[in-house]
Protein backbone atom coordinates (compact mmCIF):
# COMPACT_ATOMS: atom_id res chain seq x y z
CA UNK A 1 0.00 0.00 0.00
CA UNK A 2 1.24 3.52 -1.01
CA UNK A 3 -0.07 6.49 1.03
CA UNK A 4 1.51 10.58 0.34
CA UNK A 5 4.30 12.18 2.46
CA UNK A 6 0.95 14.53 3.28
CA UNK A 7 -1.14 11.17 4.63
CA UNK A 8 1.91 9.99 6.64
CA UNK A 9 2.20 12.90 8.60
CA UNK A 10 -1.10 12.50 9.67
CA UNK A 11 -0.61 8.66 9.94
CA UNK A 12 2.59 9.17 11.98
CA UNK A 13 0.56 12.11 14.17
CA UNK A 14 -1.98 9.36 14.64
CA UNK A 15 0.51 6.84 15.99
CA UNK A 16 1.81 9.07 18.32
CA UNK A 17 -1.51 9.95 19.65
CA UNK A 18 -2.17 6.25 19.93
CA UNK A 19 1.03 5.75 22.05
CA UNK A 20 0.00 8.13 24.55
CA UNK A 21 -2.89 5.99 25.40
CA UNK A 22 -2.19 3.11 25.51
CA UNK A 23 -2.02 2.23 29.17
CA UNK A 24 1.20 0.30 31.01
CA UNK A 25 0.37 -0.84 34.32
CA UNK A 26 2.48 -2.63 36.21
CA UNK A 27 0.70 -2.81 39.18
CA UNK A 28 -2.80 -4.03 40.05
CA UNK A 29 -4.95 -3.70 43.14
CA UNK A 30 -6.24 -6.72 44.74
CA UNK A 31 -9.02 -6.47 46.98
CA UNK A 32 -9.65 -9.54 49.58
CA UNK A 33 -12.71 -11.28 47.17
CA UNK A 34 -10.11 -11.59 44.44
CA UNK A 35 -7.89 -14.13 43.56
CA UNK A 36 -4.61 -12.62 43.81
CA UNK A 37 -2.92 -15.39 41.22
CA UNK A 38 -5.63 -14.60 38.40
CA UNK A 39 -5.58 -10.63 39.20
CA UNK A 40 -1.92 -10.85 38.68
CA UNK A 41 -1.73 -12.79 35.22
CA UNK A 42 -4.89 -10.81 33.98
CA UNK A 43 -3.15 -7.43 34.94
CA UNK A 44 0.66 -9.14 33.33
CA UNK A 45 -1.57 -10.50 29.78
CA UNK A 46 -2.52 -6.69 29.32
CA UNK A 47 1.03 -5.19 30.13
CA UNK A 48 2.46 -7.51 27.44
CA UNK A 49 -0.51 -6.82 24.94
CA UNK A 50 -0.04 -3.31 25.57
CA UNK A 51 3.62 -3.28 25.39
CA UNK A 52 3.52 -5.12 21.66
CA UNK A 53 0.87 -3.00 20.11
CA UNK A 54 3.23 -0.44 21.30
CA UNK A 55 6.30 -1.56 20.06
CA UNK A 56 4.29 -2.37 16.74
CA UNK A 57 3.25 0.91 16.44
CA UNK A 58 6.32 2.59 16.93
CA UNK A 59 8.12 0.40 14.06
CA UNK A 60 5.31 1.39 11.79
CA UNK A 61 6.03 5.23 13.21
CA UNK A 62 9.94 4.82 12.59
CA UNK A 63 9.54 2.96 9.22
CA UNK A 64 7.19 5.57 8.29
CA UNK A 65 9.51 8.07 9.11
CA UNK A 66 12.53 6.58 7.65
CA UNK A 67 10.92 6.13 4.25
CA UNK A 68 9.50 10.05 4.71
CA UNK A 69 13.33 10.92 5.25
CA UNK A 70 14.49 9.11 1.89
CA UNK A 71 11.83 10.07 -0.16
CA UNK A 72 12.46 13.68 1.11
CA UNK A 73 15.51 13.41 -0.42
CA UNK A 74 14.93 12.18 -3.69
CA UNK A 75 12.25 14.53 -4.20
CA UNK A 76 13.99 17.33 -3.50
CA UNK A 77 12.09 18.07 -0.49
CA UNK A 78 14.59 18.12 2.06
CA UNK A 79 16.65 21.15 -0.05
CA UNK A 80 13.15 23.29 0.02
CA UNK A 81 12.63 22.73 3.25
CA UNK A 82 15.97 23.89 3.75
CA UNK A 83 16.05 26.86 1.49
CA UNK A 84 12.39 27.76 3.70
CA UNK A 85 14.13 27.83 6.83
CA UNK A 86 16.95 29.92 5.49
CA UNK A 87 14.06 32.64 4.40
CA UNK A 88 12.31 32.20 7.63
CA UNK A 89 15.44 33.33 9.50
CA UNK A 90 16.00 35.96 7.09
CA UNK A 91 12.34 37.46 7.53
CA UNK A 92 12.95 37.58 11.04
CA UNK A 93 16.17 39.23 10.86
CA UNK A 94 14.53 42.17 8.69
CA UNK A 95 11.36 42.56 10.08
CA UNK A 96 13.28 44.14 13.07
CA UNK A 97 15.32 46.07 10.81
CA UNK A 98 12.39 47.40 8.95
CA UNK A 99 10.72 49.07 12.17
CA UNK A 100 14.34 50.69 13.08
CA UNK A 101 14.33 54.94 13.40
CA UNK A 102 16.12 56.45 10.76
CA UNK A 103 19.08 59.47 11.08
CA UNK A 104 18.22 61.78 13.17
CA UNK A 105 18.67 65.33 11.02
CA UNK A 106 22.64 66.06 10.58
CA UNK A 107 22.05 69.81 11.63
CA UNK A 108 20.19 68.06 15.27
CA UNK A 109 23.09 66.08 15.70
CA UNK A 110 25.46 68.76 15.20
CA UNK A 111 23.58 71.54 17.62
CA UNK A 112 23.41 69.26 20.53
CA UNK A 113 26.81 68.27 19.69
CA UNK A 114 28.05 71.71 19.95
CA UNK A 115 25.55 72.85 23.05
CA UNK A 116 27.85 69.88 25.04
CA UNK A 117 30.91 70.82 23.40
CA UNK A 118 30.46 74.39 24.79
CA UNK A 119 28.99 73.23 28.36
CA UNK A 120 31.57 74.53 30.49
CA UNK A 121 30.15 72.67 33.49
CA UNK A 122 27.39 75.07 34.16
CA UNK A 123 24.60 72.97 33.45
CA UNK A 124 26.55 69.69 34.87
CA UNK A 125 25.12 67.54 32.48
CA UNK A 126 27.09 64.30 33.20
CA UNK A 127 26.91 64.91 36.92
CA UNK A 128 23.09 63.88 37.10
CA UNK A 129 23.55 60.53 34.65
CA UNK A 130 23.65 62.31 31.68
CA UNK A 131 25.80 61.15 28.69
CA UNK A 132 27.82 63.33 26.49
CA UNK A 133 26.69 61.83 23.61
CA UNK A 134 23.85 61.79 21.16
CA UNK A 135 22.47 58.91 20.07
CA UNK A 136 20.92 58.30 16.87
CA UNK A 137 20.11 55.47 14.29
CA UNK A 138 22.56 54.40 11.13
CA UNK A 139 19.85 53.98 8.81
CA UNK A 140 18.41 56.17 6.62
CA UNK A 141 14.67 55.97 4.51
CA UNK A 142 16.29 54.16 1.44
CA UNK A 143 18.13 51.68 3.51
CA UNK A 144 14.93 50.85 5.34
CA UNK A 145 13.17 50.93 1.74
CA UNK A 146 15.61 48.27 0.67
CA UNK A 147 15.14 46.13 3.48
CA UNK A 148 11.30 46.35 3.05
CA UNK A 149 11.47 45.62 -0.35
CA UNK A 150 14.02 42.20 0.15
CA UNK A 151 10.90 41.55 3.09
CA UNK A 152 8.55 41.53 0.41
CA UNK A 153 10.49 39.31 -1.87
CA UNK A 154 11.21 36.71 0.53
CA UNK A 155 7.82 36.57 1.48
CA UNK A 156 6.48 36.22 -2.10
CA UNK A 157 10.08 33.31 -2.59
CA UNK A 158 8.56 31.61 1.15
CA UNK A 159 4.62 31.13 -0.10
CA UNK A 160 6.08 30.00 -3.29
CA UNK A 161 8.84 27.30 -1.91
CA UNK A 162 5.24 26.15 0.68
CA UNK A 163 3.28 25.67 -2.47
CA UNK A 164 6.49 23.37 -4.31
CA UNK A 165 6.47 22.03 -0.77
CA UNK A 166 2.79 21.25 -1.02
CA UNK A 167 2.83 20.06 -4.36
CA UNK A 168 5.65 17.33 -3.71
CA UNK A 169 4.15 16.23 -0.39
CA UNK A 170 1.04 15.49 -2.17
CA UNK A 171 1.88 13.54 -5.02
CA UNK A 172 5.42 11.64 -3.31
CA UNK A 173 4.25 8.49 -1.84
CA UNK A 174 6.29 5.48 0.18
CA UNK A 175 5.10 2.10 0.33
CA UNK A 176 4.16 0.87 3.79
CA UNK A 177 5.18 -2.58 4.62
CA UNK A 178 2.28 -5.46 4.79
CA UNK A 179 3.07 -5.73 8.61
CA UNK A 180 2.66 -1.65 8.95
CA UNK A 181 -0.33 -1.77 6.98
CA UNK A 182 -1.91 -4.63 9.36
CA UNK A 183 -0.67 -2.76 12.56
CA UNK A 184 -2.32 0.24 11.40
CA UNK A 185 -5.35 -1.17 10.38
CA UNK A 186 -5.78 -3.11 13.69
CA UNK A 187 -5.55 0.01 15.65
CA UNK A 188 -7.90 2.12 13.30
CA UNK A 189 -5.97 4.15 12.01
CA UNK A 190 -5.81 3.59 8.19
Amino acid sequence: MNISLRKSNAVQNQITDALRHIEIKTDVSINEFQDPEVEIANGQKSLLENDRRRGLLLAAQYNIRGLVGAANAQSGIDLLLTRAAFTDKRISQLESLVKSKTVTDLAVIKGKLDKIKNDKGETRRSMYGYNDTVETSVLNNSDIDAFKKELSNLRKQKQKLNDEILELNIKTEIPLSDEAVATLTAEGIL
